[in-house]
């Protein structure tokens, strides 16, 4: 049990990072803000309970992801509006293992041509965007914190309650 008193500047320290997780986990700047809003609650609420087991930024981000993942298994069970028409193209999960021409291989080095290093890197990043559109929510949040916050797969694995493997 924590007897202290809840440590607002502390948790102030960690809302740019958590409002970087929540808003790329959810996909939304207001829902981020929202999932701040209420993790800082869940934080406050709890403190009493808090034992220290962990680091606070470990505890924190815990009730962040379960939040965030919260959020995203609500928002696939939401009723669809009645007015609502099929999409134009569907989209196929692939079956079958494609033949080793169809796979995307890495792009050769475009040397030193500044305008081809910046369509690179502006391609990469919206191949990454699209690609947190669309793994599942826990996938979603240890690609967050692995390879945006750079945090070890030990930092990862606690918040996420997930073995290290």
């Amino acid at each position: 049990m924590n007897e202290t008193a809840f440590d607002e500047p502390l948790f102030a320290r960690l809302k740019p990072g958590l409002t970087s997780f929540c808003y790329r986990m959810l996909g939304s700047m207001d829902d981020a803000d929202d999932a701040v809003q209420e993790t800082s609650i869940r934080v406050w609420q709890s403190w009493s309970t808090f034992r220290q087991d962990s680091s606070f930024k470990t505890w924190v981000y815990r009730i962040a992801s379960n939040l965030c993942l919260d959020k995203l298994r609500q928002s696939k069970r939401r009723a669809l509006p009645v007015d609502l028409f099929e999409p134009a193209i569907a989209i196929v999960e692939p079956r079958d293992t494609l033949p080793d021409s169809a796979w995307i291989w890495p792009s050769t080095d475009f040397g030193g041509n500044p305008e081809d290093r910046l369509v690179r890197r502006n391609t990469l990043q919206l191949c990454f965007i699209a690609l947190l559109q669309t793994l599942p929510p826990r996938q979603l949040a240890v690609l967050i914190l692995k390879d945006v916050f750079e945090w070890s797969s030990k930092q990862i694995a606690k918040p996420l309650a997930m073995s290290q493997r």
